[in-house]
């Protein structure tokens, strides 16, 4: 037999392999990761928002507990959400019912026949409200907790700042506040660890990216790889744990593999990111907002230099929020306080902001 052949037939076999297993993981994770309470919920649903089907997942061991959503970051990009909720949110979910929205353009809800022009930042926060009265209808709550991450949080504080009846309290996870201002600190940041580190190959090309502004998304990602490598992105940065974070988009039972392969591609980063980096680039909430009628929370992580905490900080002593204020730092995490210090951010989840907030 002809050995080309022979590889052709090798490779086949191999993916073949590769994505039996990748198949009876899903069922196994589907599996382990049940349901089991008679009152509890594990439900992926479509939802039409804006008049454009998306996609939500539901989890939760009582139904009568208070509804949680979380909104991803990326933008476009739902990390730590939909697909990783089986096991990021074990503990969550027997405080709340959790819900996972992969957004307008991201994820499943992905999708090329979306008009560009659907993509703006007031469409996607009326695509939240939409989906919070959904929910609240839904699960008989008058309101529900609203958490958001790195470019969520631009979709989760101006839903705040214009839905506060709907909400207990809202949570910003690497809070966007100044776009500018967190680009510049976090461009500074790259080239003092590039200098420290003597590398010749990485100043130059830190060079060569300069600082902000940016007429496109594209020096913003070059600018975000050394940021990773440097430790602003995950503290204790490794391949291991970076694979860790994308790879649930291919073993979610939620996700199709055209799904995690279109999404570990980049198809909705791109898109969304492209799409909204006008306005991205002109956000300073520092300006637009003075104050909040819904009790805040900011959880930061202290070497976080991807959304870098200084403006937040800056602002949360600037506002004025006369249901209360609340700023974690956590100390030994970057971008990720979810993943690197899950405990503490579980538990100031249920401990604090649920106590605090709930009977307001």
């Amino acid at each position: 037999m002809d050995i080309v052949l022979l590889i052709i037939i090798g490779i086949l076999g191999i993916l073949l392999f590769l994505l039996v297993g990748l198949v009876l993981y899903k069922q196994y994770l589907r599996y382990s990761t049940r349901i089991e309470s008679p009152n509890g919920i594990s439900s992926l649903e479509p939802i039409e928002l804006g008049g454009l089907k998306q996609w939500i997942f539901i989890r939760g061991m009582e139904k009568s507990n208070p509804v949680l959503l979380f909104l991803h970051g990326g933008p476009g990009e739902p990390s730590l959400g939909m697909s990783s909720s089986r096991k990021e949110d074990a503990e969550l979910i027997r405080h709340f019912t959790v819900v996972h929205w992969d957004q307008r353009g991201a994820g499943k809800s992905f999708s090329t026949n979306i008009p560009v022009d659907s993509m703006t930042l007031d469409r996607l926060v009326e695509d939240c409200k939409e989906l919070i009265d959904h929910l609240r209808l839904k699960f008989d709550t008058p309101r529900v907790f609203l958490v958001a991450h790195s470019s969520g949080t631009l979709i989760g504080i101006k839903t705040a700042d214009r839905y506060p009846e709907k909400l207990y309290a809202y949570v910003g996870v690497s809070q966007i506040i100044n776009d500018h201002e967190h680009e510049q600190i976090s461009y500074e940041f790259v080239v003092e660890e590039a200098e420290r580190s003597g590398n010749t190959k990485h100043q130059n090309a830190i060079k060569a990216i300069g600082p902000p502004p940016y007429e496109t998304p594209n020096e913003l990602w070059a600018k975000a790889n050394y940021i990773a490598r440097y430790g602003g992105m995950v503290r204790d940065f490794s391949i291991r744990k970076m694979i860790g974070i994308v790879l649930p988009y291919f073993t979610s039972p939620e996700y199709s593999i055209l799904d995690g392969i279109r999404t570990i591609m980049g198809r909705g980063r791109n898109f969304t990111t492209n799409a909204l980096w006008k306005e991205t680039v002109a956000i300073n909430f520092a300006e637009e907002m003075d104050s909040m009628s819904v009790p805040i929370y900011f959880f930061e992580g202290k070497y976080d230099m991807i959304i870098p905490k200084g403006p937040a900080e800056k602002f949360y002593r600037d506002v004025n929020a006369d249901k209360g204020k609340t700023l974690v730092v956590f100390e030994n995490s970057a971008h990720y306080p979810m993943i690197e210090e899950k405990e503490k951010y579980e538990k100031t989840l249920i401990d604090i902001v649920l106590k605090e907030s709930s009977t307001i």
